[in-house]
């Protein structure tokens, strides 16, 4: 049997303005009408890793759109900060007018086109959402709460130019160590929680090597150990 996957499909709901988007083209299709279409804001909420194949694809669309005067709001995770590609990408938007901000947690993705239209991933019951299935959304009421998720989201987050953000306030961590040892102490294996916050499995270990080195310890139960009475656990990331 072939896969749905094979042929892009558009796949309606009882509620027509929510509708299924199977198919990466089919996907990148209506994200790209949207933006071409949009007159007044761009809102993008993106929590995993992005390859220089991302970036390339977006630029152009992207700086096309500040060049138009639209105001554009980016939110990623902190640990894109130490990703060379991301933080040119990053100065060039900054410099053109957009408002890019990382935040050291976990937040849902979304991209919403004048609050109106919003694109987030396709979450079942059964699993961690597929990168070939989106959701697309015009009833207002869900756009307006996918908004008002993301605004929450952008409030407690750090504007970012570009540079690297070595700030830790002389604490024992780094922003991207804490958010780690909170994924783990939520019960979550190393690879889940490489998952969850956009990183490496390999840049995971050689972080907690280092807080393992930092501290004079041998294990990573150690690490939970001291981290349960360290104050840097009250840090406000």
């Amino acid at each position: 049997m072939s896969s749905l996957l094979e042929t892009p499909v558009a796949r309606r709901t009882a509620n027509s303005s929510i509708q299924l988007l199977l198919g990466r083209d089919l996907i990148n299709e209506h994200i790209a009408r949207e933006h071409a279409a949009v007159r007044k804001e761009v809102i993008s909420a993106q929590p995993g890793h992005r390859t220089r194949e991302d970036l390339a694809y977006s630029y152009d669309r992207d700086h096309g759109a500040l060049k138009r005067g639209l105001p554009m709001r980016t939110l990623y995770h902190s640990s894109v900060r130490r990703v060379p590609t991301v933080g040119a990408w990053a100065r060039n938007m900054s410099d053109a007018g957009a408002e890019i901000r990382t935040l050291n947690g976990r937040f849902p993705r979304s991209i919403v086109f004048d609050r109106r239209v919003a694109f987030v991933p396709a979450h079942r019951s059964d699993g961690d959402p597929s990168p070939d299935e989106a959701v697309m959304i015009t009833d207002p009421y869900g756009v307006g709460r996918i908004v008002d998720v993301f605004d929450m989201f952008w409030e407690r987050a750090r504007p970012w130019y570009g540079g690297n953000g070595r700030d830790d306030k002389g604490l024992s961590t780094t922003g991207t160590q804490r958010a780690i040892l909170r994924e783990l102490c939520q019960g979550r294996t190393q690879a889940q929680a490489a998952k969850n916050l956009g990183i490496g499995s390999a840049w995971i270990n050689e972080q907690l090597g280092q807080l393992r080195k930092k501290l004079g310890v041998q294990t990573l139960n150690e690490v939970i150990y001291w981290w349960a009475t360290s104050p840097d656990q009250e840090e406000d990331d």
